[in-house]
């Protein structure tokens, strides 16, 4: 009789066990994708710097950089008080 009470605690440590490594899984599958995104972020990141650098005078740089002061400027104002 005691045997039959271990089988079901072994069913439940692998049953267990299982979820464990799924949620393993969907951990690194997330993280994965936040590396993807922080890589592909870090290229456009340098796309743009390269652009900036090079073309300083063209008026689409210009234009960009209006916008980015423009968006910025609520967040740097915070940043200074």
């Amino acid at each position: 009789m005691e045997q039959g009470v271990k089988v079901p605690n072994l069913v439940s440590t692998l049953n267990q066990l299982m979820e464990a490594e799924q949620n393993n899984e969907l951990i690194e599958n997330q993280s994965t994708t936040s590396l993807n995104y922080q890589f592909m972020y870090k290229q456009l990141e340098s796309a743009i710097e390269e652009i900036l650098v090079k073309y300083p005078n063209d008026p689409v740089v210009k234009e960009l950089k209006q916008n980015l002061l423009r968006n910025l400027r609520p967040i740097l104002e915070q940043l200074n008080q």
